[in-house]
């Protein structure tokens, strides 16, 4: 209550009170209300505060001389500092670019009271896409910025942009290979036909190359083949494992050459027989396999081991042990590994997608994809059903 208010108050019930104890014990009661009334405010005030840290959207209150004057919890907690150091420093300290401090300048440069645009910022080493609206209160020289962090809606929308053209790749692929191997099949008849007219062993030997050849491009092809198929809502169907990893090793190949890495496959896994959809198990194995390769890139020792582990107690699940040379994955980032987009590569190198989605194929199998922390080396242990 202003000063004004409350001596016309006063004045008020001096008029109202002759008798002298009567003013002044209703003087008291006012004064209790008053008391009362800035508990109340001061109570408001907590909880608006409280709702404004819980808000996981960053706000802050800024100058028109470019300073903070106040910040959430959400900010502050993106940027690594309490909302008290945000206090009186300059806008846009906590990162390199000057984004920030150029959309406040325009905020109150601009005729309009409310501003939007889409900024992104690099924050503590990760790089954010933030909806950004600012709004100018009353007296024109503070304003109130909000940031929403879009960077994994602008993820998803690459990625379906991403996705989209894959699928028409796949519509181009599959034409493609439609188209090789209608001659692969020609070069191999007429091989076995020209083996049937000459005894030259010189020729022969090259017939028997140029077979091997036909033979190689047939299984690039059907590896090929298998990765751009889409199962969709297709039944399981018993599948030889061992074919499964042969497919998913024949499309890594190159890569694992380049690298110099020496891929090891447990004899056992061969013959298995797989209640499963074959293309989305391949691509589990051929994410995982390529994952390995870029881990263990730069070490010295370069293997990936693919066994089988045998457990009485659950005849009925198939457990894999895939094991690469790497030393083991950091316990502070294992919960995140397999959260979409989530990926220690550098940029370009990887989408965060691959471990994700083999998380969710195994589970849509009613299996399940893990980390193995008593291991000496980086491993996963993928359960099947059989």
């Amino acid at each position: 209550m202003s000063t004004k208010l409350q001596n016309e108050s006063l004045v008020q019930l001096a008029e109202q009170f002759s008798d002298r104890d009567e003013l002044l014990n209703a003087i008291d009661q006012l004064l209790s209300e008053q008391k009362l009334s800035n508990q109340v405010l001061k109570e408001e005030f907590e909880r608006l505060n409280v709702i404004i840290d819980l808000i996981p959207n960053t706000i802050s209150w800024v100058n028109r001389d470019m300073t903070y004057f106040g910040v959430n919890q959400a900010l502050a907690e993106t940027c690594g500092f309490t909302p008290a150091e945000f206090v009186g420093k300059t806008i846009g300290f906590h990162t390199q670019e000057t984004f920030f401090h150029e959309f406040v300048t325009e905020l109150f440069k601009s005729s309009s009271n409310t501003f939007y645009r889409e900024l992104v910022a690099t924050i503590g080493g990760v790089e954010h896409t933030y909806l950004v609206s600012g709004t100018k209160l009353k007296d024109k020289d503070k304003a109130v910025v909000i940031g929403v962090d879009i960077s994994e809606l602008t993820q998803l929308k690459g990625h379906a942009a991403f996705t989209e053209k894959l699928a028409t790749l796949g519509e181009i692929f599959a034409g493609i290979i439609h188209d090789i191997n209608n001659p692969l099949m020609m070069i191999e008849g007429n091989v076995k036909r020209i083996r049937k007219r000459v005894n030259d062993e010189e020729v022969l030997d090259i017939l028997n190359k140029i077979e091997m050849g036909s033979k190689k491009i047939s299984k690039i092809v059907s590896g090929i083949k298998v990765y751009i198929r889409q199962d969709g809502e297709q039944p399981f169907e018993e599948e030889v494992f061992g074919k499964i990893l042969e497919d998913a090793t024949i499309i890594c190949e190159n890569k694992l050459k380049d690298k110099n890495v020496t891929l090891r496959i447990d004899p056992r896994l061969n013959d298995i027989k797989l209640n499963c959809h074959f293309t989305q198990i391949f691509q589990v194995f051929v994410n995982l396999i390529s994952n390995s390769v870029d881990a263990i890139n730069g070490l010295q020792e370069k293997w990936i081991d693919i066994g089988l582990i045998e457990d009485s107690t659950t005849p009925d699940i198939l457990k894999i042990k895939f094991m690469d040379s790497g030393h083991g994955i950091p316990v502070e980032i294992q919960e995140k590994i397999f959260n979409a987009f989530f990926t220690t590569k550098g940029r370009g190198v990887g989408s965060g997608l691959g471990l994700s989605l083999c998380k969710k194929i195994l589970e849509a199998h009613k299996g399940s994809l893990s980390i193995d922390n008593l291991a000496d080396n980086t491993t996963f242990i993928i359960s099947l059903k059989k």
